[in-house]
């Protein structure tokens, strides 16, 4: 751990939080009244304007949505602002009665961008900047961005609530804040337990969410749901199953009423669950399938799975009842070498054996697959598309390698002769440079995208009722982008 990540950790910069001042610059504007400090008006700015992979700008930004809801009950108005949708800047949305910024930073792609939206905020108004990018350097985003007040480490939905109380930076843990020229750290903020009240006040959206792409426009209005955080397995290589600091995020879940409740308000034709993993506990997913079909909710889902769902074929045959309509797998491999080192708790013959038994599922099961691991051949790499069908895998993604925050990959690479992480964080060796591995993503694409492969597709989304008219007539563009590997979610 370096030193500044010990830093954002817990440790802080300078003497205790005791020993210093009680005033800063960001205190000096949150003094609370008798309920909280009441903003005039709020901005919570999404500063991108793309997304990662072709599939993102359809995503709403789901984390700045529940941080806006959390800050409501303490402002008179507020605007929450999705650059990927407006040809206006930050700094146009800004009022003479603005008192707050929010920014939500998850992705190191478009850097400088990203910071001049960030520094056109002017430095009387009180600015902070959350998302899992900026919380794993913190300290970075308080230098460049001199008129930023805070950095909320980690989930901010709690944190920018004591913010709106008043209360002291230094006793908000997560907080990373400036203090008489210097910056300091409050200790990280713990894995709480996910309330049920987490969730985004949709009628502060302003864009209408639809599935479409350049090519491809399939008018389906789309939205996402979080029902529950972290995940109890120990997949190596695995970023997202910790917090921004590095701590492993436990797995923690709302009540199967508070999030049937909140999907019965969603106007939206198909909502994706953004849990880690969805069907951990397959009692609560039973729940909330039972829920949906008592109250007559009609919408289609898709979720995060681990394969061992197939061990409950009743729980599976209730979720297609209640809607659920693509399972998204986790698989990574078709080399029992590679899962052993990810530590991912099956081998192929296990997944085999698993999969029999889901594959008559009416589900859409599609596969994530990693190209480019570490001590993986070009021929071990191909069997990735056989391997895929033989699963019954209807569909499939591909990313490279990578080298995120806390993953361990950098620990690994540095032992293993002819390895590197380039600066973009993709991992390629002296055999397999970077270009060569989109390469050879590119042809796995197209060997299991076959006519056959993409007519049982179709035969699915046509059961599962995703097939509107409007999309049948687009299906020689979507196979077309499919032999193609356009539907790669990630960058690389």
């Amino acid at each position: 751990m370096t030193d500044t990540q010990g830093r954002a950790a817990g440790r802080e910069s300078s003497g205790t939080l005791e020993e210093r001042p009680p005033a800063d610059r960001g205190r000096a504007r949150l003094q609370p009244g008798p309920a909280g400090r009441r903003f005039r008006h709020v901005l919570c700015v999404y500063p991108y304007r793309s997304e990662i992979g072709p599939a993102g700008r359809f995503y709403p930004p789901l984390g700045l949505e529940i941080v806006a809801a959390a800050l409501k009950p303490y402002c008179q108005s507020i605007d929450v602002i999705d650059l990927r949708w407006e040809s206006k800047r930050t700094r146009d949305f800004i009022r003479p009665d603005t008192d707050l910024v929010c920014f939500s930073v998850n992705w190191s792609f478009e850097p400088e961008s990203v910071r001049e939206e960030i520094r056109s905020v002017p430095p009387e108004i009180l600015t902070i900047v959350g998302g899992r990018h900026a919380s794993e350097d913190p300290e970075r985003w308080l230098a460049d961005c001199p008129n930023v007040d805070m950095v909320v480490r980690g989930p901010g939905e709690v944190a920018i609530e004591e913010i709106a109380l008043g209360r002291p930076p230094g006793e908000i843990a997560g907080v990373s804040y400036r203090l008489d020229g210097h910056l300091a750290h409050a200790p990280a903020r713990r894995s709480d337990s996910i309330p049920d009240r987490f969730g985004p006040d949709r009628r502060l959206r302003r864009y209408s969410y639809t599935v479409d792409q350049p090519d491809f426009h399939t008018g389906l209005k789309f939205d996402t749901l979080a029902s529950s955080v972290g995940c109890p397995y120990n997949c190596a290589f695995c970023s997202f199953s910790r917090n921004p600091w590095g701590v492993k995020r436990q797995w923690s879940a709302r009540t199967p009423e508070a999030v049937v409740e909140e999907l019965a308000g969603i106007d939206a034709d198909l909502v994706a669950f953004v849990d880690d993993i969805f069907t951990y506990d397959m009692d609560r997913v039973s729940a909330i399938c039972d829920l949906i079909l008592s109250r007559g909710i009609r919408k289609k889902y898709i979720v995060n799975a681990r394969i061992e769902l197939a061990r409950r074929p009743d729980v599976v045959r209730k979720m297609e009842r209640a809607g659920f309509s693509l399972l998204l797998i986790g698989i990574e491999s078709a080399q029992d070498k590679t899962l052993r080192s990810m530590r991912k708790g099956f081998d192929t013959r296990r997944l085999r054996e698993l999969f029999r038994s889901l594959r008559a599922t009416r589900m859409i099961l599609h596969g994530y697959f990693i190209v480019g691991n570490i001590g993986e051949s070009e021929s071990e790499m191909l069997q990735i598309a056989p391997f895929a069908r033989d699963l019954g895998l209807d569909s499939l993604s591909l990313c490279l390698l990578r080298n995120e925050a806390y993953s361990g990959i950098e620990e690994i690479v540095a032992d293993t002769p002819g390895y590197h992480i380039a600066p973009d964080r993709g991992v390629y060796s002296d055999a397999y440079p970077q270009e060569r591995l989109r390469e050879i993503r590119n042809r796995i694409y197209r060997e299991f995208y076959t006519a056959r492969q993409l007519a049982r597709l179709a035969g699915k989304l046509l059961r599962r009722r995703l097939l509107t008219p409007r999309i049948i007539l687009q299906l020689p563009s979507l196979m077309w982008s499919a032999l193609l590997g356009r539907f790669n979610p990630v960058p690389g």
